[in-house]
């Protein structure tokens, strides 16, 4: 994909920087936020900006709008999907298509990532940090229920991963080396933030706090985001699966104890009433083997679709503005 490599004029060094934007359905708010983060770009100084909306398959205008953009400012450029895959999908493209910047950022389009936070990363970028990275420090309008449930989220998947995320956002300035090491990845489910994390370059985190979204509710339900965490957590570690050994271990010792007490009482002569032991034996068991079954199921349907080797996405070539 096309890309500006960063440009020397004297003393000076002019980088070239490109913004990600995934936008989905965003027709409505996409022409004033792209306005709100050109503004706040525009002063940072020996720098050349290129804004690349990633359109995941709109069903909307969206597109539309953002080729006119383009006509009115070429820095503004279109990646259009060839349908709806996904946000980790449209940062994979993004990433995929800007590899040759000097830096790239990733950011929301609904401005909860504020765009005035942009100069500050490039500032710890040019001094040496090699992903800038902002952590939540509130959660904004967020419902008491998703901020907890998030919450339990980070802690899960820290707890399996020992990756350490908590607060983290997809909101990041990424040197053109993590850009590559990114990209070069061979898996097909990804969690972009997990993997910025896994890639271990030196990274320098800024705290922000989440303003209000100017979308009238959130594009991602509770069922997508359930989904979603379901696969962060197994895109990146198999250490649930050693819960389904656990399980194993407890019902078996479980099994033991009360064949013991049911075999002393028989040798002793007492009467077994065993009837409704062997009711809860019977569902403590079947809950453990389904729970066992639907964990394993979930890791084999990871298994085949990464040796399927799809691609994570198609681009529509004739409604992008930025090729090749």
């Amino acid at each position: 994909m096309m890309g500006p490599q960063s440009i020397g004029s004297g003393s000076k060094t002019v980088h070239a920087i490109a913004i990600i934007i995934p936008a989905y359905n965003e027709a409505q708010t996409i022409a004033a936020n792209l306005a709100v983060i050109r503004d706040a770009v525009n002063n940072i100084a020996d720098t050349d900006f290129m804004l690349v909306v990633i359109d995941d398959g709109s069903r909307d205008n969206t597109a539309a709008i953002v080729r006119q953009l383009h006509n009115d400012d070429p820095r503004v450029q279109l990646l259009s999907m060839n349908r709806h895959y996904g946000k980790e999908s449209a940062i994979a493209a993004g990433l995929q298509a800007t590899r040759t910047f000097d830096a790239v950022v990733v950011m929301d389009s609904d401005l909860q990532h504020p765009p005035a936070m942009i100069a500050g990363m490039v500032a710890h970028w040019r001094n040496g940090a090699r992903v800038v990275e902002a952590v939540k420090e509130s959660r904004g309008n967020e419902s008491f229920m998703r901020g907890t449930l998030a919450r339990v989220f980070y802690r899960l998947f820290n707890y399996f991963t020992r990756l350490g995320i908590n607060g983290h956002t997809d909101f990041k300035l990424l040197d053109r080396e993590v850009v590559n090491a990114c990209c070069d990845l061979p898996e097909h489910g990804r969690f972009f933030r997990g993997l910025i994390a896994w890639l271990g370059f030196e990274t320098v985190q800024m705290p922000f706090d989440v303003p209000g979204s100017t979308r009238q509710r959130s594009a991602w339900g509770n069922g997508a985001l359930f989904r979603y965490a379901i696969d962060s957590i197994t895109s990146f570690t198999a250490f649930p699966l050693q819960i389904v050994s656990a399980l194993g271990a407890l019902t078996f010792m479980l099994s033991i104890v009360i064949g013991g007490m049911a075999l002393a009482d028989k040798l002793a002569g007492r009467a077994v009433d065993g009837f409704t032991t062997v009711i809860l034996l019977i569902l403590i068991i079947g809950s453990v083997l389904m729970f066992s079954v639907g964990l394993i199921g979930i890791y084999v349907g990871r298994i085949y679709d990464e040796v399927k080797r799809r691609p994570n996405f198609l681009i529509n070539r004739h409604k992008s503005t930025l090729h090749d």
